[in-house]
């Protein structure tokens, strides 16, 4: 098999070589390292992904068989889709120019003998029998249980090597810093008074993973070198971190390669990197070098998904939770309404007020102002290794066909659609996604968008009607149905975490000072009701969060004037079987005041009703409960 052979060959051929590369046998990715003993580690779909490129281009890449890094970066950076091969070619460039050279080799049953570091084969033929030797060989690591899913195939990068321990460390911090933020990164800390020579400083600890070290220091000012350092050694590095509540922040040099619990040892600090990154991320070392490498899975699926179901069930309690961990800057959230409009969503031209030439008068000047959806389409190409999330809350208030307008065509994101935009918002994005990277979000004036652009939305069945939404504009999303739950735990578990507790199993609705009833036995009596109307069915429903107390405890105006009302008013208002009619015929909603005499009669004529059957529940002084007799 090629598998063995490969592995042999690479062995062989690393004695002609500087550079060493190594195939991962039990990971299905290649691993180079470079003269300075840096490496990055690259999954078998990127490097075909890479072969498949340099094909399409090979008028390109072709001429360029002996190595030059400058132009291999640019010839990257320019015809690369793959953004974890173009980071390896961008940064470990001779290292990924051997390794590919190798697999060349292999691939073509040429002798490790015949090989070198400074020239590759360029063939058509050639590159075509690697990609098909590649492909049979990353078969062997597609995922047994459903190989159809490809997000389930891994991608490990390296993205930050170094051989001291202290550098590592920063760069490290840094990096999470910049991609989870500031709130996630630094937490669970405490504070010391401390001193570095006569200047005095709060130590920040993080103590479930450092224990008593000083991870940073807090100045009171900016500090040098040398006032960072004590008996000429540094303490802290010179770069000030500038953190959100100390704008005079520092961190340790203090490292030591030790075990331990309470030491600002690579063991703590490969704990706190798994914890913090949920194990995308994970710190190693291999003989002198540490090494942060990066799990990536290839082909990731883009969440485009809307949330729907009747009001109050926790369709944008599920879109926070899935947002809470994500830094402010890559996410966005809005509501649709029926003035929101394509300007307020994409942008248009606004008058703006500027200074002449001469400084001496105003002049109006009508310029594009973006809004939010060009903002985030930005941000997400500038930055293709964050993901970046837009939550739209009920998107069925708004008219979607003229709020996206032709932006709808790229929402199809299976084809890969692209669409010429309007002039300003071309000639817009001209002017801001001006690197190489970036500029594939206008590349040759055209508009798609990016995979790390994640869109979220909520939208209640029972508002449908507002601004019905075209099959054509269904069909671009993911659906899921969020129901009304009444049991005490929600549908969530998984074989590694329990099921959470539904919040709205505990809420009461507090009749008056000795009596009350639960929320969830009200709504799934009252919602069995809804349903059992043919004219009304469970878009009308009320869902756990319709009404979300302070403190587990509803109050009587509370749900009269919003459980009540809606239920008058949105639900059975027109229709001849009502729960109303269980407490007379002639009943009107203005029976209802004042609440808490005619309201809180009729209330428990309602719930005492052989229909409902409603417990309440009477306390008594002692503070026993007991129900009453119905």
């Amino acid at each position: 098999m090629k598998l063995i052979n490969l592995s042999t060959y690479l062995e062989e051929v690393n004695k002609n070589s500087k550079f060493n590369t190594i195939l991962a046998v039990r990971g299905g990715y290649i691993t180079a390292g470079n003269t300075g003993g840096k490496s990055y580690s690259l999954g078998f779909d990127s490097i075909i992904s890479f072969i498949k490129d340099v094909l399409l281009n090979l008028n390109s890449f072709e001429p360029h068989s002996t190595y030059h890094e400058k132009k291999w970066r640019e010839l990257a950076s320019k015809f690369i889709s793959d953004s974890a091969a173009e980071a390896a070619v961008g940064t470990q460039t001779k290292a990924f120019f051997t390794s590919f050279g190798k697999l060349i080799n292999w691939a073509n049953e040429k002798s490790p003998s015949e090989y070198t570091d400074a020239k590759i084969d360029l063939e058509k033929s050639s590159l075509e029998k690697t990609i098909h030797e590649l492909e049979s060989l990353a078969d062997l690591y597609a995922p047994k249980q459903n190989s159809f899913i490809k997000s389930d195939i891994v991608e490990i990068k390296t993205v930050v090597s170094e051989k001291d321990l202290k550098h590592f460390a920063f760069k490290t911090f840094k990096l999470f810093l910049d991609k989870y933020g500031y709130e996630k990164v630094v937490k669970n800390i405490t504070e010391k008074d401390s001193k570095i020579n006569e200047t005095e400083y709060t130590g920040i600890k993080i103590k479930p993973y450092f224990g008593s070290g000083n991870l940073i220091g807090a100045f009171d000012k900016e500090q040098n070198k040398d006032a960072l350092s004590s008996s000429n050694t540094p303490r802290f590095f010179e770069e000030n971190l500038h953190l959100k509540e100390y704008p005079y922040s520092y961190f340790t040099t203090q490292w030591g390669d030790v075990d331990g619990g309470g030491t600002l040892s690579f063991n703590n600090l490969q704990k706190f990197v798994t914890d913090l990154s949920n194990g995308d991320f994970e710190a190693n070392k291999v003989g002198d070098i540490y090494s942060l490498l990066q799990k990536s899975k290839s082909n990731k699926s883009t969440l485009q998904k809307i949330y729907y179901g009747a009001p109050g069930t926790g369709k944008s309690h599920k879109i926070e939770s899935l947002l809470q961990d994500i830094s402010e800057g890559q996410k966005e959230r809005i509501t649709f309404h029926p003035e929101y409009d394509y300007s307020c969503f994409v942008g248009g031209y606004k008058p703006s007020s500027e200074k002449s030439e001469d400084e001496k008068t105003e002049e109006i000047k009508y310029k594009f102002v973006p809004q939010v959806f060009t903002n985030i389409y930005v941000e997400a190409w500038k930055n293709p290794s964050k993901d970046y999330f837009l939550a739209i809350e009920e998107i069925n208030r708004g008219n979607c066909a003229e709020i996206f307008g032709d932006l709808f065509q790229i929402l199809d994101r299976n084809s890969n659609y692209s669409i010429s935009p309007s002039k300003e918002l071309k000639e817009h994005l001209e002017t801001v996604l001006i690197d190489e990277k970036s500029k594939k979000g206008i590349d040759g004036g055209k508009m798609k968008l990016p995979s790390n652009l994640n869109i979220l939305a909520s939208m209640n069945t029972s508002d449908q009607s507002l601004f019905p939404m075209d099959s054509a504009f269904k069909r671009r999303w993911a659906w899921e149905y969020v129901p009304i739950n009444y049991e005490e735990f929600n549908n969530d578990a998984t074989e590694i975490k329990p099921a959470t507790k539904n919040d709205s199993f505990e809420f009461t609705v507090k009749i008056d000072d000795i009596q009350s009833f639960k929320w969830v036995e009200f709504i799934e009596s009252v919602n069995a009701q809804i349903k059992s109307n043919r004219n009304l069915g469970s878009d009308k429903c009320i869902g756990n969060y319709f009404i979300k107390p302070d403190d587990k405890e509803i109050l009587l105006e509370e749900f009269i004037n919003k459980a009540m009302f809606y239920l008058w008013i949105d639900v059975f208002k027109d229709e001849e079987e009502s729960i109303f009619s269980l407490i007379g015929s002639d009943i009107s909603y203005e029976d209802f005041f004042p609440i808490n005499t005619k309201g809180k009669e009729n209330l428990i004529k309602l719930l005492s009703s052989e229909i409902l059957n409603v417990a309440i529940v009477k306390i008594e002084l002692e503070g026993t409960k007991e129900e009453i007799e119905k």
